[in-house]
């Protein structure tokens, strides 16, 4: 064997090895992204579950509202419509598509199914229809 083909192994090696943190370095990256993501939405649902609890009801309308457990047994899709129409109070699908980025349709679709569960509320005014949490 001649000197070249002996360095030629170990520089394969070296070259490997040094794909090999690179790609465990972009792997850690990726974690590290979901861990933080995951944090923003544990934050969102805390914040989600204190506004829920924290509500005042009249004693005219003892209407509860779906207990937290059961919102957030919900598909992700619906659950990110009743998490906006939280923050808005009260909307349009055109208001909810551009609080979750998603188009109007969708938005539609999903807050009709929420009202069909009793989740939700709507309300017709004129040629709108407001949706709302009671």
């Amino acid at each position: 064997m001649s000197a070249s083909e002996n360095k030629s192994p170990t520089l394969n090696a070296k070259v490997l090895l040094t794909r090999l943190a690179d790609e465990f370095n972009q792997v850690n990256k990726k974690i590290d992204f979901l861990i933080e993501l995951n944090g923003k939405m544990l934050k969102t649902q805390e914040e989600f579950l204190q506004r829920i609890t924290n509500k005042s009801y009249s004693s005219k309308d003892i209407k509860l509202e779906p207990d937290a457990m059961a919102l957030l047994s919900l598909p992700s899709s619906l659950r990110k419509t009743v998490m906006a129409l939280y923050k808005l109070e009260r909307a349009t699908a055109e208001e909810l598509a551009s609080e979750t980025k998603r188009l109007r349709a969708v938005e539609s679709a999903s807050a009709n199914q929420l009202v069909r569960l009793g989740y939700l509320k709507k309300k017709r005014e004129g040629r709108r229809v407001y949706f709302y949490i009671e």
